[in-house]
């Protein structure tokens, strides 16, 4: 009696696929931006004159409610502001270490963003202001 013999399905190596897989998230991780904003959207007053700077370790925000954050987070006033940045700041020495990114709305009043600027100063931070080029 004379058997057909049988036919394998070929072998399919999958060993390489998590190494071809993390090659692909590497790849898409290092072709992609990643999103550093935080908080919600500011419209943030026009300036004529802006210099370029680096990205500073504290970043300070107040939106066109008034809502204050504080490194992302929400927090209820200028005092708390204060204490995180003089946390922060407590091994800092230079003036590029010091510095701290202040966001504010172009909408929001002087009685909500003067006291912010001064916890930040006496935090011990230096304040960078954030804003736009002027359109001519």
């Amino acid at each position: 009696m004379n058997r057909m013999p049988r036919h394998e399905l070929p072998v399919v190596p999958t060993a390489n696929l998590v190494d071809i897989a993390i090659l692909l998230i590497i790849f898409y991780m290092a072709c992609s931006h990643f999103v550093t904003q935080q908080g919600a959207p500011l419209n943030l007053p026009k300036a004529g004159e802006l210099a370029k700077l680096n990205e500073p370790l504290i970043l300070v925000t107040i939106d066109s409610q008034g809502a204050i954050t504080f490194q992302g987070r929400p927090v209820a006033s200028a005092m708390d502001v204060e204490s995180g940045v003089t946390e922060l700041l407590r091994d800092k020495t230079t003036e590029e270490m010091r510095q701290v990114m202040f966001k504010c709305d172009a909408t929001a009043s002087r009685k909500i963003f003067e006291p912010v600027i001064n916890a930040i100063v006496q935090g011990g931070g230096i304040v960078v202001a954030v804003g736009e080029n002027a359109v001519e």
